[in-house]
């Protein structure tokens, strides 16, 4: 493939700079949490349960809040249904206080002993020294302080990252054409002008809808659409080093790229403008959602790869 005049590069975390095996990741999360809460005195089947219908809350938002938002506003009723009981005003802002204090502190713990892959630093310095203003374009579930503590086990500076993607400053999620056109809207250049790194062929590269270049990390590749990936840039985090090193330098580096909440009728602009093929919103809703669904599963080994989504 023709090299593009990029003047932004996205990346993916889970699976591309970060390689954990979501499945081990996401049951040590789901155990921890509820072992937390627990010892501070919450029902802990009913935080799991309204913890599991805040994130497919979080799949389904499409009102312009933020994904913060609209989890809490399932989550709370949620937990009342759950545990029989309604919260006070006070208790629902204890609540809110134990999660954050999760996340800053216990959640951390999850990543002790694992081993990063110093590959992933390296190719974020190279762009870097190269010029390339760099977006991290994560899905969007998790609170800042968790999204830091990944990019931590990774060995990954969070200052490497204009933008940072989290549930506060987020209004869509993956796969949604949505999520990424509010990521172009924040950046501020078209989509022929970005390239996303990852390693999912439905949640990272509904990006291509929308003009951009694709590079696809293989080493835990995850194609739940089962995509020809022989039609896209492909290759294995070396490989991936390697065209990061053969890159020339930025020459016109996308700039005031915002790190905050993006107005909805940016993010709605910013889709029209770059779609490349027709949107189909309705199926990217669908698609939200299974992943949502397999995001609040039991996450046994191997779940993550045998995830498929018909269309």
């Amino acid at each position: 493939m023709a090299e593009r005049a990029l003047r932004a590069v996205c990346f993916d975390l889970d699976g591309t700079l970060l390689p954990m095996d979501i499945d081990e990741f996401m049951s040590a999360y789901f155990h921890r949490i509820a072992a937390y809460v627990a010892d501070h005195g919450v029902d802990q089947a009913a935080f799991m349960s309204a913890l599991k219908k805040g994130t497919q809350a979080m799949a389904a938002n499409h009102d312009g809040q933020t994904n913060e938002a609209a989890f809490w506003a399932v989550f709370h009723p949620a937990f009342e249904e759950a545990s029989g009981s309604p919260l006070s005003e006070e208790e629902r802002q204890r609540m809110r206080e134990l999660a954050d204090a999760f996340y800053a502190e216990d959640f951390g713990h999850i990543g002790d002993g694992f081993t990063a892959n110093p590959a992933a630093a390296r190719v974020v310095r190279t762009l870097q020294e190269k010029g390339y203003p760099l977006v991290l374009a994560t899905m969007p579930m998790f609170p800042r302080p968790a999204v830091e503590h990944r990019l931590a086990w990774a060995g990954v500076d969070p200052k490497a990252f204009a933008r940072i993607t989290s549930y506060e400053n987020s209004t869509s999620v993956k796969p949604k054409q949505t999520y990424f056109a509010e990521v172009l809207a924040a950046v501020g250049v078209p989509g022929d002008q970005v390239c996303m790194v990852g390693n999912n062929t439905m949640e990272d590269f509904a990006f291509l809808d929308l003009g951009v270049e694709g590079f696809l990390v293989t080493d835990w590749l995850l194609n739940p659409i089962d995509v020809d990936i022989q039609q896209m840039r492909h290759g294995t985090f070396a490989d991936l080093e390697a065209w990061a090193e053969a890159l020339p330098v930025c020459a016109d580096p996308a700039s005031d790229i915002r790190s905050g909440a993006i107005p909805p009728e940016e993010s709605a602009a910013a889709l029209e403008d770059n779609a490349v093929v027709p949107i189909d919103l309705d199926a990217a809703e669908r698609r939200a959602a299974a992943v949502a669904q397999a995001v609040a599963g039991d996450h046994g080994p191997g779940a993550a790869s045998a995830l498929k989504v018909d269309e």
